[in-house]
């Protein structure tokens, strides 16, 4: 629950900052292109409103502050103190501190037109706190009365008023007040003009949409509290409901048109103040009710109970008779409209993760809520007047939760419907329960019967062994009826759950073939074979004896039942951590439509032995299994026959209880007292143990008593050990250190072990140094980011010793398969003489026989030197050394030498004395390759220098020569193994990174010559 929380927190988060920002940044960028007030002067002369609409009175208009001037007092020069003023101004905005302090005051603006006598309109939309409106003189406008003492009748009512202009200057005059308590001051929002045409149908648009939402909510409102009069128990539907007809009365105060004038137009203000107050804390708290009463399991009850005690608090500071108050109040109310519809979205988002009925409804009324809740937000700061996204986005939000609540419904109803059905088929079920029961208990009763009256009325005396077949009958009859009454007795435990198992290490050979022996007797009277095949020799299980045993019975009588000719037979096969048994028969087999159905309460297939079994067999079988942590399935053909499939847990030897992530410790491991005290001392890093003949694994772990406990483990088996904490040390141990296997701990703080073992692949393969991950949990992303990285093996924590030792066992092997088969390769590819440079060499000394002996028995001996370094046995070892190998060479060279004479040149350039361990074969080769492909394709010939010298803590070798040279591309062909000639390179650099974590360097110029150079740590 936890895991999937973060997530949709992050996406309210998200959705409500981007759309804040997109609906702030369009409200602060929108310009309005039309006409604007100057210097308290419109001109309209060449606006044509028959294009280009109507024109909102925007700009800077006169303003006598604390004023209420008629026109014929402003004509008369009566205003004082006149000031230009913008607008709209939205008196909710902190800037407007001066204004709001104000009692009254009077707008005037001088609209220049070229109309003469034509009927034009001007409505308002939000207007503080009363107004009175004149054109030219004329009153054509109101809302509540103005007054200097405080409204006599504050209202914000809109108005909109239709008169006659005149051509030239036509005086707009707006007399306003401020009344106590109210947040707003003064034309608030934009004033549309237009002609008489337009107006109307803007006024018409406006009404229509509120009222077309007012009747959308409040008809929902009823629909779903007549729905939770008839279901009372889904308190969910009334808190909806709530909401439903709460909002219709929100929209009609809060609606542009504020319907609620058009039905009681002399509502006061304070009525209007209290209506405002009362019903948007009911809806926040309606909001929360609803949430926590249809999402119980994901809703918090602190949170909405928290929630509905601040919509109180926000209700009782709305009466505190406080100036003071005033704003604080609209930011409570602002704060808590906001934090329950976050909420909601929250929850909503929450379940969509949560993958619940009606998810796409959610997601759209999510997104719907959201921009709702921004726009409203943004709207009660701005003086701008948003597109209407909002009548939409409410709409689309009621339609989507509705939808969802009908999707719940329909489900709920077919759920009932699938329940009655099912409860039909029970009932019917346990009718022919009752039936089958009572005649498995009367058929064998009445055998029991027939056979105690025969005996009693038997005329001769017989002793109690002349009855032995009657009385084994009495007693299998007997145990018959048992097993039945227990098949009953342990139906109704699996359904209270009470069935409890008591596991024990088990061999399944031995328990099968002890439960066979009495069911072979059963299988004999229908010439039914009863097979075990199951090997002897098979690790033990855990698993409750009894149960298991129980399991068996089931199932082999089941397989006898069913089958009327051939045989049955079980056998098993070991898997990871679990033998699977099969029991197999040959059948009637089951029909594909019934193989899941089997396994359900009273099922019972009736074509055949319709006597027999009360159906209840295969369904205890199958929660048994899944009891003891197994599976069970079938697999079958009709008229071919049936396996049943299923799954017991092996049992674990070396098995200890651990907590947390630690190893399961092994019983040969010392006293858990001896094994903490010395966890309990800091492991300083690097470790090594003591040096013995065996691999060496690099063990990396951030947790030091896990390594303290893998390096006794290692250190036991024997392997020399190297332990480090870290990924960076882990690193430097790789690069310094001759390996033979990581095991490397996936989470670490710093490099994780991805990042470690990604670093060891870009220097060894898999074959050359084997990586092992340990991990405490493993998913499929592990595994697969595990092995992406270039891991061999990953295991879980906790792991047995047994596992753990295996499965270094292996990979060890597999490198030092690998090793030498690399070795086998170098000494198979020098080993293959080529017949050519035999025929070559042997035609030579042949030659030189003739002209000169003693140079003929030269070419000899240094031939014989070369078959005896070529077919030398250590070439298949690791290591040889640098005299060894230049004693090779010089045996090659001189043959080569005396078979072209002057057209080789060599010159060695060899430190005095110089001898070095070196793998066999890193040198012959690159030579070779040297004289063939460099100096031998070129007619004249050219020179071999073989160089070697210590420079600092390394060994430097390279051979060169001025021969025909090679392209870049050729290079790194020759590198990669895309030619023939090129395999003994391969290796070569393969084994450089393998022992010394170097490569083989290759510098060519086509025309010039190729050096081929390496580096060899000096120990």
């Amino acid at each position: 629950m936890k895991l999937s929380r973060l997530p949709a927190v992050l996406t309210v988060l998200f959705v409500y900052i981007g759309l804040f920002l997109i609906f702030l940044s369009g409200s602060h960028f929108s310009v309005y292109h039309g006409p604007m007030a100057k210097q308290g002067v419109i001109d309209l002369n060449r606006w044509n409103f028959e294009r280009s609409g109507t024109v909102q009175l925007n700009g800077k208009w006169g303003f006598y502050p604390n004023q209420l001037l008629s026109p014929n007092a402003i004509r008369a020069g009566a205003g004082k103190n006149e000031q230009l003023v913008t607008v709209p101004d939205n008196g909710q905005s902190v800037d407007n501190r001066k204004m709001y302090d104000m009692k009254a005051g009077t707008y005037r603006l001088l609209i220049r037109s070229a109309r003469d006598q034509e009927s034009f309109g001007l409505q308002t939309s939000v207007i503080y706190s009363a107004n009175r409106i004149f054109i030219n003189g004329e009153l054509v406008g109101s809302s509540g009365i103005p007054s200097m003492d405080g409204d006599k009748l504050a209202s914000l009512r809109p108005s909109v008023s239709y008169f006659s202009i005149h051509r030239g200057i036509n005086e707009l005059i707006i007399q306003v007040s401020h009344s106590e308590g109210n947040s707003g001051w003064g034309i608030a929002k934009p004033i549309t003009f237009g002609t008489q045409q337009q107006i109307s149908r803007n006024h018409d648009l406006t009404l229509f949409n509120d009222l077309f939402m007012i009747v959308s909510f409040f008809i929902m409102g009823l629909y779903f509290l007549g729905y939770f009069i008839q279901c009372r128990k889904d308190l969910h539907l009334l808190f909806f409901s709530i909401i439903c007809l709460i909002f219709s009365m929100i929209i009609s105060w809060l609606g542009t048109a504020r319907i609620i004038y058009l039905i009681f137009p002399d509502f006061s203000f304070s009525g209007m103040t209290i209506l405002e107050s009362v019903t948007s804390v009911t809806a926040c708290a309606a909001v929360l009710l609803y949430l926590l009463f249809v999402y119980p399991e994901l809703a918090s009850k602190k949170i909405v109970y928290g929630g509905i005690a601040l919509s109180l608090v926000t209700l009782i500071t709305d009466f505190i008779p406080f100036v003071l108050l005033t704003s604080i109040d609209l930011v409570l109310h602002l704060f808590l409209a906001v934090s329950a519809l976050a909420y909601t979205s929250y929850i909503f988002v929450l379940a969509i993760i949560k993958k619940v009925e009606g998810s796409i409804y959610l997601t759209i009324g999510t997104l719907s809520i959201s921009i709702f809740v921004i726009i409203t937000a943004v709207s009660a700061f701005s003086a701008k007047v948003l597109a209407p996204v909002y009548s939409i986005s409410s709409i689309l939000f009621l339609l989507m939760l509705s939808l969802m609540m009908s999707q719940r419904s329909s489900n709920a109803f077919k759920r009932s419907e699938s329940l009655a059905e099912e409860l039909v088929r029970n009932d019917r079920q346990k009718d022919e329960f009752i039936a089958r029961t009572s005649h498995e208990f009367r058929t064998p009763l009445n055998g029991i019967i027939n056979i105690a009256q025969t005996i009693l009325a038997g005329k001769k005396e017989r002793s109690i062994s002349d009855e032995r077949d009657n009385l084994y009958l009495i007693t299998r009859i007997g145990y018959r009826l048992s097993a039945l009454v227990n098949d009953v007795l342990d139906m109704e435990k699996i359904k209270q759950g009470k069935l409890t198992v008591t596991p024990v290490p088990l061999d399944v050979y031995t328990v099968v073939n002890t439960e066979l022996a009495y069911y072979r007797l059963l299988a004999d009277k229908k010439d039914l074979d009863v097979i075990n095949h199951i090997p002897e020799g098979l690790p033990l299980v855990f698993a409750d004896e009894n149960r298991f045993r129980q399991i068996i019975n089931n199932l082999v009588d089941n397989a006898i039942k069913y089958t009327q000719k051939g045989q049955i037979t079980f056998s098993a096969k070991l898997l990871d951590r679990y033998i699977e048994i099969m029991v197999t028969d040959t059948g009637s087999g089951i029909p594909a439509s019934d193989q899941e159905s089997i396994f359900q309460a009273f099922e019972r297939r009736d074509e055949l032995n319709q006597s027999e079994g009360a159906g209840l067999g295969l369904s205890i079988v199958k929660q048994l299994v899944e009891l003891q942590r197994g599976k069970i399935w079938v697999q079958s053909e009709t008229g071919l026959g049936s396996i049943f499939h299923f799954t017991v847990p092996l049992f674990d030897e070396s098995k200890v209880l651990a907590t947390g992530s630690s190893v399961r410790i092994p019983s040969s491991f010392p006293a858990p007292e001896l094994m903490e005290e010395q966890t309990a001392a800091a492991l300083a890093t690097p470790y090594r143990s003591r040096t013995v003949d065996a691999p060496t694994i690099l063990v990396v772990d951030d947790n030091l008593d896990n390594l303290k406990i893998l390096i006794d483990m290692l250190e036991g088996i024997p392997y020399n050990v190297i332990a480090v904490k870290s990924g960076r040390e882990a690193l430097d141990e790789v690069s310094h250190s001759q390996l033979d296997l990581v095991i490397l701990d996936l989470m670490m703080p710093g490099m994780s072990g991805y990042e470690v073992c990604g670093k060891i692949r870009e220097q060894y393969s898999l074959t050359d140094l084997p990586v092992l991950m340990l991990t405490a949990a493993i998913i499929n992303d592990d595994k697969h980011f595990a092995f992406r990285a270039g891991a061999n093996d990953i295991l879980e924590k906790p792991y047995n010793f047994s596992e753990l030792s295996a499965r270094i066992r292996g990979l060890i092997l597999m490198k030092k398969a690998a090793s030498q088969a690399a070795n086998m390769e170098v000494a198979f590819l020098q080993s293959q003489i080529r017949p050519h440079f035999l025929y070559n060499v042997l035609n030579s000394i042949i030659a030189l026989s003739y002209d000169d002996i003693e140079q003929s028995r030269e070419m000899t001996a240094q031939f014989a030197a070369y078959l005896r370094g070529s077919f030398d046995f250590q070439n298949t070892s690791a290591i040889s050394s640098f005299g060894r190998e230049l004693s090779l060479v010089k045996s090659y060279l001189a043959i080569e030498k005396m078979r072209f004479q002057e057209r080789i040149q060599v010159v060695y350039d060899i430190e005095e004395g110089l001898d070095f361990p070196l793998p066999p074969l890193m040198i012959q080769p690159l030579v070779e390759n040297a004289v063939l492909h460099g100096i031998g394709k070129r007619k004249s010939g050219g020179r071999v220098t073989l160089a070697a010298h210590r420079e600092h803590n390394f060994y430097l070798i390279s051979v060169s020569d001025n021969g025909i040279g090679m392209s870049g591309d050729q290079v790194g062909e020759l590198l990669a193994g895309k030619n023939g000639r090129s395999v003994g390179l391969k290796n070569i650099n393969s084994r450089l990174k393998h022992f010394y974590g170097t490569e083989l360097q290759i510098e060519s110029t086509e025309g010039t010559g190729t050096t081929f150079s390496m580096r060899v740590p000096a120990e």
